[in-house]
């Protein structure tokens, strides 16, 4: 993906595409990879951010939940020298092998920004699990220290997708941009509208859905994608983080 951005007029073409229906992409003899007919929200053109609605299918969100039992750990943060855990993230996250399902979803997520970005640019797929009180204070995915960013790590995280596996009764729990300009209406049944205006946007979790934004812009780390997991209240909530890079991520790192 460039670290430029995906032009604006680009995206709306996609979206017509996205939303007209499903689709399907062999992925080998055994296994039919079939894309949901997802619909695509704009929620800010600059920074861009997208709203995804039915990214994740019932079966995928099952299959993801099953790769993971038993595998979760306390969550990192990655600092300045290393990965450490670190009271600004309580959560557990784990990475899932490559399955067949999985690979459907990368498939899906790399089509979405503009079907040229290759699977090599894709960080291992990983979710992460929040009980009551747990939380990710405010921080941004792309890395702030060059040292994780160089070109044989792939580079920095040009983009994020963020989504909701499991939120079945959670209270609390949403993903809060500081940045992006409060909405109202339509955007009520995604976004808590009782949130204070100066506090930005926050996407409550609903199961299936998605948030999609880029990291980058001119090649630099983008500060108004800064963004919390807010603590939840009541409930667990599982969500699953696809990071793809500015370029080649290695294949160690891939698990491959």
């Amino acid at each position: 993906m460039s670290c430029k951005g995906l032009a604006y007029g680009a995206i709306l073409f996609m979206l017509a595409l996205l939303t007209h229906g499903e689709t399907q992409t062999p992925l080998s003899n055994e296994f039919e990879c079939v894309h949901p007919p997802y619909k695509v929200y704009v929620a800010s053109k600059s920074p861009l951010v997208m709203y995804l609605e039915g990214f994740i299918t019932p079966e995928e969100r099952r299959h993801l939940l099953e790769l993971a039992n038993g595998t979760f750990k306390h969550s990192h943060v990655t600092s300045d020298s290393s990965q450490t855990i670190h009271a600004v993230r309580t959560s557990q996250s784990t990475s899932v092998r490559r399955s067949p399902t999985v690979r459907c979803i990368e498939r899906r997520a790399l089509d979405l920004q503009g079907l040229d970005v290759p699977v090599s640019n894709v960080e291992p797929i990983q979710l992460v699990k929040y009980a009551p009180t747990e939380r990710y204070h405010f921080h941004t995915d792309w890395f702030t220290d060059a040292q994780h960013a160089v070109a044989s790590l792939g580079g920095n995280r040009a983009s994020s997708i963020f989504g909701y596996i499991k939120a079945e009764g959670v209270v609390g729990g949403g993903t809060n941009f500081p940045f992006l300009d409060a909405k109202s209406g339509e955007w009520c049944k995604f976004v808590d509208c009782d949130e204070e205006y100066e506090k930005g946007v926050t996407f409550r979790p609903v199961e299936g859905n998605a948030v999609f934004w880029e990291n980058m812009v001119s090649g630099r780390g983008d500060e108004r994608v800064l963004h919390a997991g807010l603590p939840v209240v009541r409930g667990e909530k599982v969500g699953m983080n696809i990071w793809v890079r500015e370029g080649k991520v290695p294949d160690e790192l891939r698990g491959l």
